[in-house]
């Protein structure tokens, strides 16, 4: 599909930084609480995942899946869901294994490339329940995680599936892991190395035997040295290199078969050049990238105070435009 050129711009001067969007958008914007009803999916394997719902009697489904460290209560969650529900829509948020308020009973966790328990919460919604359209909204790790479960399923997707749309994707990961560690992201890196780092510790305690070489540096380190020391030998990984290159999303992409929204920022800096999948959205006829100047990481911010947020309204607007467009094409074809 063509490259979009977006039309987002910030109405504030502030928001035209990439660190003040990134930070005003994760941590200090103004969100309503959610009412949330849990549910617990346990999986074959001894371990479990806890779906949090906000539900309108809908027939359609948002499954939102966050971003590193993130949940059903983040601010950028709670926000698409008020606005998803609003506007009559389901919506359901994935937590992460060991990301819901309690440790999970495996040494795997989550990671940059867990797309099975994405698979796992589909293929549970929809033995449950009877929904007729699901959407994928992705922010950060939790895009790669969309597009890297579409692009595995490719047109064996259920056909529920219609689309994703998905934020900030740091979807080539050895590159991505490098500009985090650059000094001008020092910040981001000690914030998430002081919970990623409490919960390796706590599986080395679990788990000694397996994390031999992981030594618990607490609020030191990067994500080059966390990767190698903790993340993939955690998940069976016998070098750093194979989950890097197993777990980015981009290799796939040509597989996706529902309409798919990529829109990462070019003042980003958590990610590269390598995450703008140019050749990809001009190939797949599925894939759609939309580039936008200024808006951070998942930050997007127009100005301090609104009643709905660009990243929420937007993504409504793919999904009437485009999503809805390509499902009402698919039945006149069944039906010619």
């Amino acid at each position: 599909m063509p490259i979009i050129e977006s039309n987002f711009k910030p109405k504030h001067r502030l928001f035209h930084n990439t660190h003040a969007s990134t930070i005003y958008a994760s941590l200090l914007r103004y969100i309503p609480s959610v009412k949330f009803e849990r549910e617990r999916l346990h999986l074959d394997e001894g371990d479990f995942l806890d779906l949090d719902w906000s539900r309108r009697g809908s027939k359609k489904l948002i499954l939102i899946l966050a971003g590193l460290e993130g949940k059903s209560s983040s601010l950028y969650s709670r926000a698409l869901i008020r606005h998803f529900n609003q506007n009559e829509w389901d919506a359901v948020g994935m937590n992460y294994r060991g990301c819901s308020g309690q440790p999970n009973n495996l040494l795997k966790g989550y990671h940059m490339g867990a797309s099975e328990d994405v698979d796992a919460s589909i293929k549970h919604i929809l033995q449950k329940y009877h929904y007729e359209e699901i959407i994928l909204v992705g922010y950060s790790l939790g895009g790669n995680l969309a597009l890297k479960y579409l692009g595995e399923k490719g047109t064996e997707v259920p056909k529920q599936v219609k689309g994703s749309v998905s934020f900030s994707v740091p979807m080539e990961l050895e590159k991505s892991n490098a500009r985090l560690n650059k000094w001008y992201n020092w910040h981001y890196l000690k914030w998430f190395m002081l919970t990623l780092n409490y919960k390796a510790n706590q599986k080395k305690k679990q788990f000694p035997e397996a994390l031999k070489s992981f030594k618990g540096f607490f609020m030191s380190g990067n994500f080059t040295n966390f990767d190698t020391h903790f993340t993939a030998p955690a998940n069976g990984y016998s070098k750093v290199q194979d989950y890097w290159e197993a777990s980015s999303s981009k290799p796939v992409l040509h597989n996706v078969s529902v309409p798919s929204l990529v829109i990462n920022s070019l003042n980003d800096t958590f990610i590269t050049d390598d995450c703008f999948p140019h050749e990809a959205a001009k190939e797949n006829p599925h894939l759609y990238l939309e580039i936008t100047h200024k808006g951070g990481h998942c930050g997007y911010i127009r100005r301090f105070f609104e009643k709905s947020w660009w990243m929420e309204e937007r993504a409504m607007e793919f999904i009437q435009e485009v999503v809805n467009q390509q499902s009402r094409q698919a039945k006149s074809v069944a039906s010619a």
